[in-house]
């Protein structure tokens, strides 16, 4: 295990654990630059590891998978998830075996690959108790070594910040 998932429980669950703001599950390291525009929507995106799009192609499409660098656009009204700076084909949400939360607004979207943690299940948790024990159970099971974000989250890193906006987005809506 990596150093930034041995920092202590609490601070993993408010998603402070990151060095340098990566993920100590993102193994893969490229020349290829940290961020590049996506070709359809023009957003700075984060570049992914490979095996992440390999795992989440649904499989009639791996096959236009190409030994280039990724990136991920996290644009939610832009098709694209997956794409290159090279000539080669891109991947949209419907060539993605999941939904991505980023661009699914749905209460069934997980915002937590590894432990299937929706946007529902957080809600029905908020309105049973008052209050979410996502970050803190997800915590556990980083610390514990049993997540798998690099190959589960689309984004290919920890979910939890996207729990932790699910949950203040939900608390918000509650409250109006």
């Amino acid at each position: 295990m990596n150093t930034c998932c041995t920092s202590p429980i609490e601070t993993i669950a408010a998603d402070k654990h990151k060095v340098n703001d990566e993920c100590c599950l993102v193994a893969e390291k490229t020349e290829a630059p940290v961020t590049a525009k996506c070709p359809v929507s023009g957003t700075l995106s984060r570049k992914v590891q490979r095996r992440t799009v390999e795992h989440l192609i649904k499989s009639e499409r791996r096959d236009v998978i190409e030994n280039v660098q990724y990136y991920y656009c996290a644009e939610p009204t832009c098709e694209v998830v997956y794409f290159s700076g090279e000539n080669v084909p891109y991947f949209t949400k419907n060539n993605v075996s999941v939904k991505v939360f980023a661009k699914e607004p749905g209460d069934d979207v997980n915002a937590c690959y590894c432990f299937d943690w929706t946007r529902k299940r957080i809600q029905e948790e908020l309105v049973n108790t008052g209050k979410s024990t996502a970050s803190l159970q997800i915590a556990r099971e980083i610390k514990a070594g049993t997540c798998a974000c690099d190959v589960k989250n689309p984004k290919g890193e920890c979910c939890l910040g996207d729990v932790n906006s699910a949950v203040k987005e939900i608390i918000s809506k509650k409250s109006q």
